[in-house]
């Protein structure tokens, strides 16, 4: 059910002509859609009871309260009158960023702190669930509630050669996507996005047995090497006197090419999708692969099993 309202969300950044947040959405629903699957996965069908009725009746409270408050000062701030500053990101976007794409332009050069901000919270937290998940095993069910065995045909022919099919391609798109970032709807966050999904689908489809050997899940070294290359980028700028992630750009004229703009943001760009990839595919290889396979008895301090 959230995977379809996201959709329908994307759907509506088409409507309003935002390809890039609609881009986003997509890859994100994917990437979420999996990562829900297989937390449900190993969770039990039923829980204790955990709350009261009164303290559900506060608890309740508390939320629309909370909730009220927010929606009514959300529409207080919207309904009033201001005056917008997007026409100032229009009218410098290329003389200042030198891209066309304003929303790229603005995450990785007007705004590109908050991008480098951002990216480090989002690989601290992938380490840190990599770390809590890492001797963590747990026995897979066997069957649904209802008591149905699965399937035994867990990787289906079909499905498992089309993906390594379609590997390649998914990792041609996902250049043409961050290399045309900076003038059209891409960049390096939805490049990342659609790369890690096309190794995450080797998984599904033929296995950890089968992709292990051929495509390792240990990304951390490319987590570590996405951060260096944005704050390289940023670091960069101040070495020629210029404040920190002041982007550059200018044309070059090499030959067969024509005219090609470079800009120094694409270095950040690559970074950020770099981090994306190693975060993404960290964090869902690891939860498919806690199984473990047989029922292990696990001993606490006192030496008694449980």
């Amino acid at each position: 059910m959230l995977s379809v309202v996201g959709l329908i969300v994307a759907l509506i950044f088409v409507k309003f002509s935002a390809p890039d947040l609609a881009l986003t959405q997509l890859s994100v629903e994917m990437v979420t859609i999996v990562l829900l699957l297989l937390a449900l996965h190993f969770l039990p069908w039923t829980t204790p009871r955990e709350s009261s009725l009164p303290r559900k009746l506060r608890d309740g409270a508390l939320a629309i309260t909370g909730g009220g408050l927010t929606a009514t000062l959300t529409w207080a701030v919207l309904t009033r009158p201001y005056e917008s500053i997007s026409h100032w990101f229009l009218d410098n976007s290329v003389p200042g960023g030198g891209g066309t794409n304003v929303v790229n332009v603005i995450l990785v050069d007007f705004r590109g702190f908050d991008t480098l901000g951002e990216i480090t919270v989002l690989a601290i937290a992938a380490v840190g669930i990599y770390m809590m998940m890492r001797d963590l095993h747990l026995d897979a069910p066997e069957a649904d509630q209802e008591g149905r065995p699965w399937s035994s045909d867990r990787h289906p022919l079909i499905l498992a050669t089309f993906s390594r099919l379609l590997l390649p391609l998914a990792l041609m798109v996902a250049v043409f996507i961050l290399l045309r970032g900076h003038n059209l709807p891409g960049g390096g966050f939805i490049a990342g996005l659609i790369i890690a999904v096309a190794l995450v689908m080797q998984y599904l489809a033929n296995g950890i047995a089968w992709t292990q050997p051929r495509l390792s899940g240990e990304l951390h070294p490319l987590i570590g090497l996405g951060l260096l290359t944005a704050t390289a980028t940023g670091l960069g700028s101040l070495y020629f006197g210029y404040p920190f992630l002041t982007s550059a750009h200018d044309h070059f004229h090499p030959p067969f090419l024509g005219d090609v703009e470079l800009a120094t943001a694409m270095l950040f760009d690559l970074g950020v999708m770099m981090v994306v990839i190693g975060i993404t595919v960290v964090i869902l290889i690891r939860l498919g692969s806690i199984s473990a396979g047989h029922r292990r008895t696990l001993l606490p301090k006192n030496g008694e099993p449980h």
